[in-house]
C-alpha cells in the first residue's frame, strides 16, 4: 500500500474515536512546544472511556496506563510501528490528521519574524522617508509589539496607516497649526490623529523616532509631555483652553515692541488668563521689576498673595503643567530670571518641582518647600500607597530630604498654610 494511502487509512481509524482527538491534540503541544516527538501526557486528562480506547491501542489494559500516569510520546510512536500503520512516522501522521504541517513554536516564531521584516522591507521602498524607522522598529520588536500585531493582523490597513504617517512627516507645519487642522490637511479627517487612535499613536512614535534631542526616544505618554513633543513640531492641540495664569509680567512680541495688553495689566495690576494662541506670537518674556518670578501651583493662593502684593510678577499654574506654563517658563528662563517654584506637599507636586529642577536648573529655586515648610503646613490628609509609590521614582538631590519624610509621614500638606510665610519671602526679594 502507498504511503499515501497508509495515511489516509490511519487518519481515518483515528478519528474514528474522539479519544485519539484528544490525545493528537495534546501530542500536537507537545510537538509546538518541542520541536520533536517527546514529552508525556497526564492520563488524569482522559476519562474512563477514552483511557480504555487508549489502552487498547498499546495491547493493555486502562488500569495499566492508569498506574503509569503519563502517556509517553516515543512510546506511541513505537507501539504505531507495530500496526498495519508501520510505514509512517508519527510526526507524519499528525500533520495529515490535522490538515497542515505542524511546527514548533520557535520556527512559527522565526516565520512571522521573517514575514514582518519582509513586509517592513517592502514599505521601507515604498516611503523611504520613514526608512531608519522602519529598521528601528525591527530590532526593538518587545516595546514595539502593538505596531507588529498591527502589521500581522492587518497588513492594507497598516499601509494605510504608515501612507497618513509619512505624509505628515513630509509636510509638517512651517508655520504653528492647530492638529486639528493639520489633520484635516494632511488626511481629510480633523480627528485622524487624535491621540487615542491608531494613527495619533503611530505618529507620536515617529515624530518621537525622529528628534533629535527628545529624550531616550521614549514616546510620550502623559498630556504634558504629548503636547511638548507636539509643540517642538509646529503643532497644538489646543490653543485657547491650554492657558497659564500670570500677572507682574511684560512681553515683547515678535516684532520687538512690548506687547500692549501686556503692558495694560502691569499698569493696572490686573491677572491675566494667558491662552496658548496668544503666546505664540510672543518673543520674550520677563518681570515688570526685577529678576524673580514666583510660581504657585493654586490659584487661590496665588490670588491670596496679590491681595497683599498686587504688582507681584507670580504665575499659576492651576494644576499640571499646561503647555501654556511651559512655555512661560522657557521664555523666562532664555531672561536668566529667577524662578521660585512651590507646590503642594503631596506626591503629584513634588513629582512637579522635579521636572522644573531637571529642566532649568540652576534659575530654580524650591519655596517654602523644604523639611521645615512641610511640618508647618500641617499636615494632616493620609497619602495612600499607589501615590505614594510616585515618591519612590523621587532622585533630584535637593528634594530627597523632604521626600523622606513625607514617605515617613504618609501625609500631605497644603499651600495655603504657609501663605503668610510666602509674602515675607517676596518682601524680602
Amino acid at each position: 500500500m502507498k504511503t499515501e494511502a497508509i495515511l489516509k487509512a490511519a487518519c481515518s481509524f483515528f478519528k474514528s474515536e474522539e479519544a485519539y482527538d484528544k490525545l493528537f491534540q495534546q501530542f500536537r503541544k507537545k510537538y509546538e512546544s518541542l520541536g520533536r516527538i517527546g514529552g508525556t501526557v497526564p492520563v488524569r486528562l482522559f476519562s474512563a472511556h477514552e483511557l480504555e480506547v487508549i489502552a487498547r491501542f498499546y495491547g493493555t489494559t486502562k488500569q495499566a496506563l492508569v498506574k503509569k500516569g503519563v502517556i509517553h510520546v516515543v512510546q506511541f510512536e513505537k507501539q504505531l510501528q507495530e500496526t498495519k500503520f508501520a510505514a509512517i512516522g508519527l510526526k507524519q501522521l499528525l500533520d495529515n490528521y490535522f490538515d497542515e504541517e505542524i511546527i514548533s513554536k520557535k520556527q512559527r516564531k522565526e516565520i512571522e519574524q521573517q514575514q514582518l521584516r519582509s513586509l517592513l522591507q517592502e514599505l521601507e521602498r515604498s516611503y523611504p522617508s520613514l526608512k531608519d524607522w522602519f529598521r528601528y522598529i525591527q530590532s526593538v520588536t518587545k516595546e514595539k509589539r502593538w505596531i507588529t500585531r498591527i502589521v500581522e493582523k492587518d497588513f492594507t490597513y497598516f499601509h494605510y496607516l504608515i501612507k497618513q504617517v509619512a505624509k505628515a512627516r513630509e509636510q509638517l507645519p512651517s508655520t504653528p497649526e492647530r492638529l486639528p487642522m493639520f489633520s484635516q490637511r494632511i488626511t481629510a479627517d480633523p480627528h485622524a490623529f487624535d491621540i487615542h487612535t491608531d494613527l495619533g499613536k503611530l505618529l507620536l512614535e515617529v515624530l518621537t523616532f525622529y528628534h533629535p534631542t527628545w529624550p531616550n526616544n521614549e514616546v510620550p505618554q502623559t498630556t504634558e509631555s504629548i503636547n511638548e513633543l507636539l509643540r517642538m513640531y509646529g503643532i497644538y492641540r489646543d490653543d485657547l483652553l491650554n492657558f497659564v495664569t500670570c500677572s507682574g509680567l511684560q512681553a515683547q512680541t515678535k516684532e520687538g515692541m512690548l506687547h500692549p495688553v501686556w503692558q495694560a495689566a502691569v499698569e493696572m495690576n490686573s491677572v491675566q488668563n494667558v491662552p496658548l494662541r496668544d503666546l505664540l506670537s510672543i518673543d520674550r518674556m520677563f518681570p515688570a521689576s526685577g529678576k524673580h518670578v514666583w510660581v504657585v501651583e493654586n490659584s487661590g493662593v496665588c490670588s491670596a498673595l496679590l491681595d497683599v502684593l498686587p504688582s507681584t510678577p507670580i504665575i499659576s499654574t492651576n494644576g499640571q503643567f499646561k503647555l501654556a506654563a511651559w512655555i512661560v517658563f522657557d521664555l523666562l528662563a532664555k531672561e536668566d530670571c529667577i524662578i521660585h517654584y512651590a507646590s503642594d506637599f503631596d506626591p503629584e507636586g513634588v513629582g512637579m518641582a522635579e521636572r522644573l529642577l531637571h529642566r532649568y536648573a540652576p534659575q530654580l529655586r524650591l519655596w517654602q518647600m523644604d523639611v521645615a515648610a512641610y511640618h508647618k503646613s500641617n499636615p494632616v490628609k493620609p497619602i495612600d500607597k499607589e501615590r505614594l509609590k510616585k515618591l519612590e521614582r523621587m532622585e533630584h538631590t535637593t528634594l530627597l530630604p523632604l521626600v523622606k519624610e513625607m514617605k515617613r509621614m504618609k501625609k500631605a500638606g497644603y499651600q495655603e498654610a504657609l501663605v503668610k510665610d510666602m509674602i515675607q519671602d517676596i518682601k524680602n526679594k
